[in-house]
């Protein structure tokens, strides 16, 4: 990557640490992420106008850099690359930025392509697609072949409960504010103000993946953040229910099922997550229990009714 670097962008790099998706470097006392672009035309180009209005309204994001001939995309062989500055990449952002930065963005006619919605369709076919994967390559990982059934059986629960709520709880029309691919506790800036990780959802998209993470750190914690979310914003059933659904579907299980797959990720990195599968079942026991406090949503009954 070093020539590729050098050609596109005059820049002479000495060392380099090179990934499957990507490459990291410094350069002038800056750090660099020369990665490879998984959007298409029409996401990118509604990218770019995002970036644009960020820009105008001062919001922090990491900036894609140009290389020599104008452009943010640099052909590598059949692959497109871009290269980001981070800057003060270790910042973390809490619940309350969050909830800021959400008001700021909303999903317009012209970025329909960053939009995300119908979870119930998505994580079906993530379902189909993972189970055809064991199915072929299960027996090289036994740890997989020994938890999969379990973390499925969890998203099937979370598959069927939003088809539930899309049919029976009433909602409104929602904000679609600026979400991300996936939101981890501790919240970085290198992943928050990252464009590359920028989707449009519901609100409740975030703000459940960044308790799910916050779950394996520390549960009390998390629920004591969603005690602040609820009393901040006073979310609705359909909210609720939609956000205690993607709390049950267990996305951190499967990314890292993913990473094992395809970029060679020890199998063991999965071993923290199946050992705190009480914690997980309490916290979504508790957090139920916490969510009708405020308005009613469906259990799932197994995990209510479950004695940890």
């Amino acid at each position: 990557m070093k020539e590729n670097i050098l050609y596109a962008y005059h820049i002479q790099v000495e060392n380099i640490l090179e990934y499957d998706l990507y490459s990291v470097f410094e350069w002038r006392g800056k750090q660099y992420y020369f990665t490879k672009l998984k959007r298409n035309e029409k996401e990118w180009q509604e990218l770019v106008d995002v970036i644009g209005e960020l820009e105008q309204k001062k919001v922090p994001i990491l900036p894609f850099i140009m290389n020599i001939y104008g452009s943010y995309i640099t052909p590598v062989g059949s692959d497109a690359y871009v290269l980001v500055e981070v800057d003060n990449g270790m910042k973390e952002y809490d619940l309350t930025d969050m909830l800021k930065r959400n008001d700021l963005v909303h999903l317009s006619n012209q970025k329909r392509s960053l939009y995300r919605n119908e979870w119930g369709n998505l994580w079906s076919e993530k379902i189909d697609y993972l189970e055809y994967q064991v199915y072929e390559m299960g027996k090289k990982y036994p740890i997989i072949l020994n938890s999969f059934s379990y973390f499925v059986g969890l998203a099937e629960n979370a598959v069927c409960y939003v088809n539930h709520v899309e049919k029976t709880v009433q909602k409104r029309t929602y904000p679609i504010v600026l979400s991300h691919r996936r939101i981890t506790y501790p919240n970085y800036r290198l992943n928050y103000d990252n464009p590359l990780n920028f989707i449009f959802d519901l609100e409740v998209r975030d703000i459940a993946e960044y308790l799910k993470s916050m779950v394996l750190d520390d549960p009390s914690l998390a629920l004591i953040d969603l005690k602040a979310y609820i009393e901040l914003k006073r979310p609705d059933a359909y909210l609720l229910s939609m956000l205690y659904a993607r709390l049950v579907y267990p996305s951190y299980y499967f990314d890292l099922h993913e990473k094992i797959i395809n970029q060679n990720l020890s199998e063991e990195a999965l071993l923290p997550i199946i050992d705190k599968v009480d914690v997980q079942e309490k916290f979504l026991k508790d957090a139920w229990y916490l969510i009708c406090q405020y308005t009613y949503i469906e259990p799932i009954e197994w995990l209510i009714k479950k004695e940890l």
